[in-house]
């Protein structure tokens, strides 16, 4: 299994020189695992993705889950170039909200005044299928992808990516945009339980969480107490606060690996080989 991330900001892009090493682009990651490819969130990240696929001169065939479609989790997807090609295979899996499906909230935004581009437009061979917690979607003979409740406005799915390879059972899970309690959240716990490695939303320092409550956003801290709890191998600082600079994020990075060595830095392009 390998995970790539293409755009680790969260709520809005914030390209400029004090973000240059970590990446401006909102959240995507890719996994491969077992032949297959998974893209999870469709950010402005998503668009580099598009252009590396597009170069390496094959027909795309992808997964992408949708954890939320709040702006900067969806923003990407009209410029995700292999979706306008009838040579792509792709399956969209999204929350249902309210009476909208996946496919209905896609066109929603993508309709004008908000987009002058409409759904009609992705050529791609697309299916689109409405999930929801709980659900374990095979999207490989050997790899599934399971979904969890987190803690967000407007509600929002966690991601745990189970592979078996070379006899190996392999995992990776995807925390993003989730608020936590006094207590663990024990839907996040399972969600990392025993994970390889697992991306958290360390948004927020634990003294500017005090200010944000009610935002749907966690702290690295309370990452690092569920890494511990759920026995995670490595923890990636994830959905970076648009106000943190490269700067701040190193600091945080040498605070958290006071209490959790195996606490890493997500950044574009960095690859994890699981």
């Amino acid at each position: 299994m390998k995970v790539r991330y293409m755009g680790v900001r969260g709520s809005i892009p914030c390209p400029g020189t004090a973000t240059l090493r970590l990446g401006g682009n909102t959240s995507c990651v890719e996994v491969a695992a077992d032949g297959e490819t998974i893209i999870l969130d469709a950010g402005s990240g998503i668009r580099s993705l598009g252009n590396r696929l597009m170069k390496e001169g094959k027909p795309v065939r992808a997964s992408i889950f949708f954890t939320h479609v709040h702006h900067d989790h969806i923003q990407g997807l009209p410029f995700f170039v292999p979706a306008f090609l009838p040579t792509t295979q792709l399956k969209i899996y999204g929350e249902r909200k309210g009476d909208f499906g996946i496919r209905e909230i896609i066109s929603g935004v993508m309709t004008a005044p908000f987009f002058p581009v409409p759904i009609a437009a992705l050529r791609a061979q697309i299916e689109y299928h409405d999930i929801k917690e709980g659900d374990a979607v095979k999207v490989g003979a050997n790899v599934t992808v399971i979904a969890g409740r987190l803690n967000h406005p407007n509600g929002a799915l966690g991601y745990r990516i189970e592979s078996v390879e070379k006899g190996r059972k392999r995992v990776f899970a995807h925390i993003t945009d989730t608020e936590h309690g006094a207590e663990p959240d024990q839907n996040v716990i399972a969600l990392i339980r025993d994970a390889d490695a697992f991306s958290y939303d360390s948004s927020y320092t634990p003294q500017e969480y005090e200010t944000k409550k009610g935002w749907g956003h966690s702290t690295w801290a309370e990452g690092i107490k569920l890494a511990k709890l759920a026995r995670a191998k490595r923890y990636l600082l994830w959905h970076h606060d648009p106000s943190h600079s490269d700067k701040d994020m190193e600091k945080i990075l040498a605070e958290a690996r006071k209490e959790f060595k195996a606490t890493l830095l997500s950044y574009e392009g960095l690859e994890l080989s699981l």
